[in-house]
């Protein structure tokens, strides 16, 4: 065991094996590196089998959360403080205060709830020099069962006081940080970052309650949750660089591994499923684009997208609207969460904007656009508003940079921009609608801004497959003569798949790795992924 190592408040620091000297002691560098070596000779009797941690017939194991559901309102005898039937419980010591050598505190963690353990000399039968030298040895980040009487103390606090030795489950090699502030070592050291600091935790789980509230909005309205593949011949569906890979298994007509593609959304697939029969569709899942790495973006993230038929625009905004509501009021009544972002407050009751693209930006530039959307009037038009000409003269990228500088900045409150240009969105159900004396084709699309950034895109889907097989065309030639990398792969696979009969359908698509970034008013989308942004991986 380790009789010659004494507790130390001081002793709250990182291993030297990890390199966060600042907060280590030399004696607790000692201490821990002989409480290792010690582990290491006999390390079989420091992880027993679950079933040796228990007690015996008779004796009810609680986890935590449930044993503070089931006394913390309870009536104990005045006279004793505590019922005479025996519970179990096990945890993460996070915290030991001595009471002289007979008497010890412990606080143990599980499922993210606390629960003191009073542990005194006299409960278990032994004298003030046995029951030190015994429990002396436990320090904080140790794993512990323990069997006793649930009872409350002299100051009324809920504890479970022990009346066997505890019993250790897996001991802690390395002293814990008092917190972790260093950007870069958080990024590469998530295991410890946890922890240490609640907040991080607090962020995961937030993540997860916006996950799950999701999929119920969506299940509660009869969708059908579905998967489907993430890899494939292509990765289409969105404007977007794929990964590629292929299979050693799977060969083409030469022989050779058949060329393949990481997903960069589910769209097409999604569709699909619609053609086939099923109305409402829904999917939570991972894609990924090969692209760059910055304080929102990843290469691998997450989507939620949902279609269901005959279902218009204003019906897609309806229930993006209900979605956040239900999202936000979740977030603020879950217990375990102490996060109550000031954004999440203003979801649950803040109006939602709208702003109609081509009438919006006619009133911030205080200029027509031009009837004909093509590259040479919209130089014109550049040059009339004195705004800076995109990298790529293709006409979406002309559009897009007018909503990106005089739309978007206007989005501080949620703000649905909609009816943009059909060129931008090619997927989309489109027609024509008259500005003043101007006709246009605009998208049946709308985008969600929050505090100038997009969190959902939806549209009607273009459901005429003569319509689409156009649109994938002019996409081709906008790519060919303008060299815009960002225009949309055709899949005529799809098209033909239309042809079986598509039926008028709405489609929505969210970010959840940046939804849960806003949630919880994180600055980087590192903070909200489990083991940080792709670089970050590859440390641990």
């Amino acid at each position: 065991m380790f009789a010659n190592l004494v507790y130390r408040r001081t002793s709250l620091v990182v291993t030297p094996s990890i390199r966060i000297r600042s907060y280590i002691s030399i004696t607790t560098e000692t201490e821990f590196a002989n409480r290792k070596a010690r582990v290491q000779e006999n390390h079989e009797f420091y992880y027993p089998l679950v079933n040796d941690l228990r007690y015996g017939n008779g004796v009810q194991t609680l986890r935590i959360p449930e044993f503070r559901k089931k006394f913390e309102y309870y009536q104990f005898p005045n006279s004793s403080k505590k019922i005479d039937t025996l519970f179990s419980v096990c945890g993460k010591i996070s915290s030991i205060r001595r009471a002289g050598k007979g008497m010890i505190f412990m606080d143990i963690i599980q499922d993210f709830t606390k629960l003191q353990l009073v542990i005194h000399h006299k409960m278990l039968n032994l004298n003030k020099e046995e029951f030190s030298n015994i429990h002396s040895e436990f320090r904080i980040g140790d794993h512990v069962s323990v069997i006793g009487f649930p009872g409350k103390t002299d100051v009324g606090e809920l504890s479970l006081k022990a009346n066997q030795r505890v019993k250790l489950a897996a001991p802690a090699l390395h002293p814990l940080p008092p917190k972790l502030t260093d950007t870069a070592k958080i990024n590469s050291l998530r295991v410890v970052d946890y922890l240490v600091n609640r907040k991080s935790q607090e962020i995961i789980l937030a993540r997860s309650k916006i996950i799950s509230t999701i999929r119920k909005f969506l299940e509660d309205r009869q969708f059908v949750e579905v998967s489907t593949p993430i890899i494939a011949n292509s990765g289409t569906g969105a404007n977007a660089t794929p990964f590629v890979t292929s299979s050693e298994h799977i060969k083409n007509d030469m022989l050779q591994p058949e060329p393949l593609q990481l997903r960069v959304a589910p769209e097409l697939w999604l569709k699909k499923l619609i053609i086939s029969g099923f109305d409402k569709v829904f999917e939570i899942g991972k894609v990924f684009r090969n692209e760059g790495i910055d304080s929102t973006h990843n290469p691998e993230f997450s989507t939620c997208e949902f279609y269901q038929t005959f279902t218009s625009l204003e019906e897609l905004m309806n229930l993006t609207t209900d979605l956040f509501r239900s999202i936000s009021t979740e977030l603020l009544n879950a217990e375990s969460l102490k996060l109550t972002h000031i954004q999440a407050k203003a979801l649950q009751h803040e109006e939602f904007e709208t702003l109609e693209f081509i009438p919006a930006i006619e009133e911030a530039t205080g200029k027509k656009l031009p009837e004909n959307l093509g590259v040479a009037e919209l130089e014109n038009y550049f040059k009339s508003i004195n705004l800076e000409f995109p990298k790529v003269k293709s006409p979406a990228q002309f559009l897009d940079t007018l909503s990106s500088e005089y739309l978007e900045p206007q989005c501080a409150k949620p703000t649905f921009i909609y009816h943009q240009p059909a060129i931008l969105s090619p997927l989309a159900k489109s027609t024509s609608i008259k500005y003043g004396d101007r006709q246009y084709d605009i998208s049946r699309r709308f985008e969600l801004f929050i505090n100038g950034n997009e969190y959902v895109n939806a549209y009607e889907e273009e459901n005429d497959p003569f319509s689409q097989n156009e649109k994938f065309k002019l996409q081709t030639r906008s790519k060919e003569k303008h060299q815009d990398e960002e225009a949309l792969v055709p899949d005529y696979k799809y098209v033909t798949m239309m042809e079986w009969g598509m039926p008028p359908t709405g489609g929505w698509g969210i970010g959840i790795d940046r939804l849960t970034m806003l949630l919880t008013d994180s600055a980087r989308v590192e903070n909200v992924l489990t083991f940080g942004k792709l670089n970050d991986v590859l440390k641990h």
